[in-house]
């Protein structure tokens, strides 16, 4: 990087100089958004309110390049070794001062100028007074346990049970002689006979219990049938898109409670990034001005016609043009506009 100074106004040659390293409290560059795992983090909360959270401490290791053994003049003449190895990183953020530990040892630390943690607690699904939202896989647990006990014990009834054995009767040599395809006995005994037992037998109570706890999992999970695929040409005819919202109600109302969370979250992350940008003066806004709205488009397929048909019945009825442009989510002041003012 070369850079004009006193010297140059002088009539000597610009001397080159290093770029300085960005400061902890430099205006950003760039914000990015990184996605937390939760086995890396400690969230300490406040003790008398489980909503609050005082500091965040997140532990990950990171791939390194060392120089092993000499000084710096044994680096110079290469005598030193270059090792590969991980890095215990931990850092402390807290809404006024942060901190970095490497392998124990301070490493880095500094103000925190947005003056709140830079973290945005997402809940998957919401769990009164814990800060830890509830997961999908725990009440399925028990369930499943179960059905593998089930599986099992039928993995072991068709494993001994697999084979019919036969019970001869009147027939000479009929232990010496196995039963094959094609195998031919002849006795001159009228009440000689050979009877089947055993094998594979239906056990209709075993299948019944069996598929009630596919449909228990079904019905904890809130994910249908229809949506994992298992009812396959079994569904009908479904002629209308409310006939597939009914199919599919426990599946979108359980993706209507993760957009709630979700989208809360992601407008407050939004929020976030408007302030930090602020404050370091890349992009000046009001408080006010820093909300945004989520839109999520409709998971089913949408019928264009059924659209422009209930468009029509509400423009009958008298709703303003304008609200029913933007419902079809086009602009009502795209035509207003003028092309060469360039708004």
């Amino acid at each position: 990087m070369r850079r004009d100074g006193p010297e140059a106004l002088a009539g000597k040659q610009p001397v080159a100089r290093p770029p300085r390293p960005p400061s902890p409290t430099a205006p950003p560059a760039r914000v990015s958004i990184e996605a937390v795992e939760a086995p890396r983090v400690v969230p300490i909360l406040d003790e008398t309110d489980y909503r609050r959270l005082r500091y965040w401490v997140q532990v990950f290791r990171r791939q390194t390049n060392r120089l092993a053994g000499g000084g710096p003049l044994a680096r110079l003449l290469g005598r030193a070794s270059r090792r590969t190895g991980e890095v215990e990183t931990v850092e402390i953020l807290g809404p006024h001062w942060w901190q970095r530990y490497e392998d124990g040892r301070l490493a880095g630390q500094g103000p925190n100028p947005l003056g709140r943690l830079p973290v945005v607690h997402i809940q998957h699904f919401a769990h009164p007074m814990h800060y830890e939202g509830a997961g999908e896989v725990e009440p399925l647990i028990p369930l499943q346990d179960e059905l593998n006990t089930r599986l099992s014990d039928r993995a072991n009834r068709v494993t001994f049970q697999s084979f019919k054995m036969y019970l001869g009767k009147g027939v000479e040599s009929f232990e010496d002689r196995p039963v094959a395809p094609g195998r031919m006995w002849s006795t001159d005994n009228p009440d000689a006979s050979i009877e089947a037992f055993g094998g594979d037998a239906d056990c209709p109570s075993e299948t019944a219990h069996i598929a009630e706890l596919r449909e228990a999992l079904d019905k904890t999970s809130g994910i249908t049938p229809l949506a994992a695929g298992l009812l396959r040409d079994r569904i009908g005819h479904l002629t209308s898109g409310t006939a597939l919202k009914v199919v599919l109600m426990g599946t979108l109302a359980r993706l209507a409670r993760k957009r709630v969370t979700y989208g809360a979250g992601l407008v407050e992350a939004n929020r976030l990034i408007l302030d930090a940008l602020h404050r370091g003066g890349v992009f000046e806004t009001d408080p006010d001005d820093r909300g945004t709205r989520v839109h999520w488009p409709d998971p089913l397929p949408e019928n264009v016609a059924d659209q422009l048909e209930q468009a029509r019945a509400k423009r009958d009825l008298g709703v303003p043009a304008e609200t029913i442009l933007r419902e079809l989510g086009y602009d009502p002041d795209a035509g207003k506009r003028d092309p060469t003012s360039g708004a």
